[in-house]
């Protein structure tokens, strides 16, 4: 079994729900490639991997342009106390 840790787009989620970044989103094809990866190319830590269907920034450097965004994990929603 392999472990899957649930992670999203930087923008999307509240500040009390972002926990630590793991990788990158790319806006156009929604995979999440790993935080070292230099370029859009390979495997992604989440998405699809279907060489018949490649993203458009198949093969961009991930330090230029504004097409992707931190990945990070997404905590838990706190339950509110007790009253």
């Amino acid at each position: 079994m392999y472990r899957h840790i649930p992670s999203a787009p930087l923008s999307v989620l509240d500040a009390a729900r972002r926990g630590r970044t793991v990788g990158r989103y790319c806006k156009a094809c929604g995979a999440v490639y790993p935080a070292l990866a230099p370029a859009h190319r390979g495997k992604p830590i989440y998405g699809r991997d279907h060489i018949a269907a490649t993203c458009g920034h198949e093969g961009r450097r991930f330090d230029d342009g504004d097409w992707w965004e931190p990945a990070v994990e997404v905590l838990p929603a706190q339950s509110a106390p007790a009253a």
